[in-house]
This record gives C-alpha cells, structure tokens and sequence, in this order.
C-alpha cells in the first residue's frame, strides 16, 4: 500500500514538474499604401509574395476607403495566378456607394510563396472614383525567442 501511495505521490509530482511553453507566432505584413482616382473601368495591382521564402501561412487583404461612388457598385477580386497564367479566384466582394474609415476590406488565405493579383472593377453607374488603403500580404512566422 505504501509503494503504490508512493507512486502515486511520485507520478503527480512528476506531471506537475513538466512545463510545457506555448506556441507563439509573429505576424509580419508586407502591404503597400495606394491612392488613385479611378477613371478606368478596371484597375489591377500585381502581389509577389516573394518576401516568404519558408511558406509560412499567408492571408491577402485590402482595406480600402472608397468616396466619389453615389450610385456606384465596384466588384473586388482577390486572386492567385497559376503557373500557367490563369487567374483563381480566391474572393470577389461587391461594394456600392461610400465606404469611409477602410470599411472596404477582405481577408482570405493565400498561397505562401505564390503569385497573386487584386481586381478592381466598376461594375454599373461609376465615374471617377476615389480609392485610398492598403493591400498585401500578412505572413505568420514563428517566434523562436520564448
């Protein structure tokens, strides 16, 4: 009886002894700033995620602020281009009239390490356009420093 108290004893002093540290991650962005009055019925920006040599998780995104659009509906694409050319869809958001304070925005995974390309296109009832925000990538890199 007393070697299986003392076992016992023993076994939860043990499991208690075990420290395990958590996982944490540091997420860096690799995003550009645009401003542009879009007078052109299509607008496309072109993302090298070449800053993610590891492949680390990866999320595109845009926040956009969009004025000058009374009336106006802008259809928005993320997309990953393929080694062959072609254009995946990977969201495609519609957004009409005003949206102030970068209430335009979207977020969707990626393809680490890959080719990817943002559409802009008016879709009915646009003149020129006011487009500002931001748009890129967002990697999540381990943190070896804990």
């Amino acid at each position: 009886m007393k070697k299986i108290l003392f076992l016992m004893l023993f076994s939860i002093m043990m499991a208690c002894s075990f420290h395990i540290h958590p996982a944490d991650a540091a997420v860096t962005k690799d995003e550009k700033k645009t401003t542009m009055t879009m007078s052109e019925d299509q607008v496309g920006f072109f993302m090298a995620d070449s800053t993610n040599v590891n492949y680390y998780p990866t999320w595109l995104y845009y926040k956009f602020t969009i004025f000058n659009a009374e009336g106006c509906t802008l259809n928005i694409k993320l997309q990953r281009i393929t080694l062959t050319g072609h254009a995946i869809t990977l969201s495609e958001k519609e957004f009409t009239g005003n949206h102030l304070h970068l209430s335009a925005a979207d977020k969707v995974s990626g393809t680490p390490h890959r080719n990817h390309f943002l559409d802009i296109t008016k879709v009915s009832g646009c003149g020129d356009v006011g487009i500002t925000g931001f748009y890129g990538f967002e990697h999540e890199m381990p943190d070896y420093s804990s």
